[in-house]
């Protein structure tokens, strides 16, 4: 009996723990051969042009910024993502006054 009670017991417990959260898609496929990269929303492109897959910051896509080529599309979506997590990093700030300004002679 105690064997049937504890068997119970741990079927029970079982059930009642939380399946873990599912994790967000990093990709979602937006053509025949590109896919949008996300990172709470989307941050870039990962384009497959054999035997290369470009990987594009920014978005939309006309305006995305090539950074790299690769040759495994699990490393080019990290590529996409990581570069996104750095530039979010970098205070916008920094970026201004790294950026030379054109003088206005009139």
């Amino acid at each position: 009996m105690a064997g049937i009670g504890s068997t119970s017991r741990h079927a029970t417990c079982a059930s009642t723990a939380e399946p873990p959260e599912p994790n967000p898609p990093a990709y979602a496929r937006v053509d025949i051969d590109r896919y949008v990269v996300l990172l709470d929303g989307p941050v870039g492109y990962v384009e497959v042009v054999p035997p290369v897959i470009v990987c594009y910051a920014g978005h939309p896509f006309p305006v995305a910024v090539e950074i790299a080529q690769v040759h495994d599309f699990d490393i080019a979506v990290r590529t996409v993502r990581e570069h996104a997590r750095r530039a979010r990093r970098t205070p916008a700030s920094d970026t201004l006054r790294a950026t030379p300004r054109p003088e206005n002679r009139t």
